[in-house]
């Protein structure tokens, strides 16, 4: 009996230390690596919060700096009607975003493995979607209150959006 409680206890810490738990990890964003242009399409309220999140020097042109195009964001608004109401039950915002990617200072190689040499791939101004959709209830007693839950979501979304577009950026340097 008392062999086999210190045996449990023995496996148990080997089960547990095999895990390899390790703490969660945040990506970095290093700022100054990356500057931005917008086409005529994008709007002023998505360029004020790129600027919001990547500073004032997100715009200046430098050959160090990987170049990233936005060429359009949408935000769509479709409501959804149901039941004997005259009123829409759910509100639901898509968020679109286009851009491109432009790293011409690094070389990238693509290896296959039916050859025996590396190919190079140019890669640069590879097109990238990112979606985002998100739905709420749009049951308000108050209309106020509604215009202020769709402000609100517009801003959550736009944010989804540029969290997503800051993975997409962060992956570039793996």
């Amino acid at each position: 009996m008392r062999y086999t409680k210190g045996l449990l206890l023995i496996l148990l810490s080997i089960v547990i230390t095999s895990c390899n738990l390790n703490e969660y990890k945040k990506l970095q964003l290093d700022k100054n690596k990356y500057y931005f242009s917008f086409d005529q399409e994008v709007p002023n309220s998505f360029q004020l919060k790129i600027k919001e999140v990547f500073g004032d020097n997100f715009e200046k042109v430098d050959n160090e700096k990987i170049h990233i195009n936005v060429s359009s964001f949408d935000l769509n608004k479709y409501d959804v009607y149901s039941g004997t109401s005259l009123r829409a039950m759910e509100i639901e915002l898509k968020a679109k975003l286009n851009f491109s990617i432009d790293d011409s200072k690094s070389t990238k190689m693509d290896h296959s493995m039916h050859s025996n040499h590396s190919m190079h791939m140019n890669h640069s101004n590879n097109i990238k979607t990112i979606n985002s959709m998100k739905r709420f209830s749009a049951i308000e007693l108050n209309p106020l209150a509604e215009n202020q839950m769709s402000k609100f979501m517009e801003d959550e979304i736009m944010n989804d959006v540029i969290e997503q577009l800051i993975l997409e950026v962060n992956l570039i340097d793996l």
